[in-house]
């Protein structure tokens, strides 16, 4: 083993900490705390908990952290630690909502599914432009 891969090799953990902490971080920053539903007094449909802004927010600081994590070599650790810690954040908190009517299960996988589909492109895009630029 060469003095770059223990170094990498030991990093590892680092970078599995960090990437988890990051995720559940903004995921409470942008929706963690909103469990508020709206309901339009003219239709009387029910929307919510999040806006647009908070969801646009967490993707946009997700997909950065995912970039970097690839463009410095992470790719993998990336597109599975993201997507896991994502899921659990969103699972726990729609199942410990109030107004939980079960349906949470379908968003949890729609959560995994989607997330690890975009966490994989990103990071793919990173590794490839930090390939580039080696």
């Amino acid at each position: 083993m060469t003095a770059a891969q223990s170094t990498r090799t030991r990093q590892t953990p680092l970078w599995f900490a960090g990437l988890a902490g990051l995720t559940a971080l903004a995921y409470w920053a942008f929706l963690g705390w909103d469990q508020q539903k709206e309901t339009d007094p003219v239709t009387g449909a029910e929307t919510g908990p999040y806006q647009a802004w908070q969801v646009i927010g967490l993707g946009v600081v997700l997909a950065l952290l995912v970039f970097e994590a690839g463009r410095r070599g992470r790719p993998w650790l990336a597109g599975t630690v993201v997507p896991v810690v994502l899921t659990a954040a969103f699972s726990v908190d729609a199942a410990t909502s109030p107004n939980s009517d079960g349906l949470w299960v379908i968003g949890a996988v729609l959560v995994l599914l989607g997330s690890a589909l975009g966490t994989g492109v990103v990071a793919g895009l990173g590794a490839a432009l930090g390939r580039r630029d080696r």
